[in-house]
């Protein structure tokens, strides 16, 4: 299994984790009221659940699974994968900070840091979806 693909595949379970007890505790606060203010963290959990969980869990196993390349590198450029890896968590993280910092160049540069590492993945991969048939 490649580095980039192990990397993400660890994150995305430390972004499960996190996310999944920031979930536990607002549905405690649900039930037994001890804190209205841990609402703020719902875009947190989502973020963390669905960028940093799902679509990096997703990623990283496709960049694993995909047909490899049958001559020369077999994923394609080390540079790109890692550039996937690393665009995606800074998008992540810089779109948790938004909830505490409230600068809108910070969202901005975060959605334009997941796009990002979503193009360069497709980028990367749209050569490696191919028959064998040919």
């Amino acid at each position: 299994m490649p580095v980039q693909s192990r990397q993400m595949l660890r994150l995305a379970l430390v972004y499960l984790l996190i996310g999944a007890a920031l979930g536990a505790l607002m549905l405690i606060q649900k039930a037994f009221p001890f804190n209205a203010a841990i609402w703020i963290f719902r875009p947190v959990h989502i973020q963390l659940l669905i960028w940093g969980f799902i679509i990096q869990f997703t990623l990283g196993t496709a960049y694993y699974i995909l047909p490899r390349y049958v001559k020369g590198s077999a994923r394609g450029s080390k540079k790109a994968g890692w550039g996937v890896v690393v665009a995606l968590n800074a998008g992540i993280i810089l779109n948790i900070l938004v909830v505490f910092y409230h600068v809108d160049t910070l969202k901005t540069a975060g959605i334009f840091l997941q796009a990002i590492a979503v193009i360069l993945f497709f980028w990367l991969h749209w050569r490696r979806v191919t028959s064998y048939n040919k």
